[in-house]
């Protein structure tokens, strides 16, 4: 599905005109040119799509912190939302991401722009946080982008979601100390 088909299917949640191309000179296309890339962030920094994950072993640089101590690394240019790391103190200021070790490796939700990768779960929730967030642009009714965000937060959003989770084997569950006390392990 091509970047141009999910905004149709925004607008047509809003009852707006479609757009042949984004770079139409209507009310509709400046919206989602205006629109697009934030609403496309917003949910990817929601959770870790699969089809948007990268892992990178970040590089250290010389800017030290301040004060505290620790390493600062550079976060990659593509980078939406950390979800994991190699690291157990992790902290991420700014544009950096500081730690006490000498290597960082993070599992991260890129900013995908490749459409085709989108699971279609994924594109009927994007379609959804789009339509509401060019809702008042184009409409200029509250009410509408309310339930459009409703919708979204307690329908589409979680099926998203719930797919996306269940294309993951599920993480095995280690034991700690205290259990293996219990069972005299």
């Amino acid at each position: 599905m091509s970047k141009v088909s999910i905004v149709n299917r925004a607008l047509a949640l809003l009852g707006a005109n479609k757009i042949v191309n984004l770079s139409d000179n209507t009310e509709e296309a400046k919206s989602a040119n205006n629109m697009y890339d934030g609403s496309l962030r917003s949910i990817l920094a929601e959770c870790p799509w699969n089809f948007a994950l990268k892992r990178a072993n970040l590089n250290m640089i010389t800017t030290t912190p301040e004060w505290g101590g620790g390493n600062y690394f550079q976060k990659p240019a593509d980078c939406v939302r950390i979800f994991d790391s190699n690291v157990d103190d992790l902290k991420i200021e700014g544009q950096y991401v500081k730690s006490n070790s000498k290597s960082v490796g993070i599992l991260y939700t890129y900013l995908c722009t490749n459409t085709d990768l989108y699971s279609p779960s994924f594109i009927d929730a994007f379609s959804y946080r789009l339509a509401h967030d060019m809702c008042f642009d184009l409409t200029n009714v509250a009410s509408k982008q309310a339930e459009l965000i409703q919708l979204y937060e307690s329908h589409f959003l979680p099926i998203a979601k719930s797919k996306n989770a269940k294309e993951q084997a599920p993480d095995k569950i280690k034991d700690d100390l205290w259990v293996n006390s219990l069972r005299g392990v």
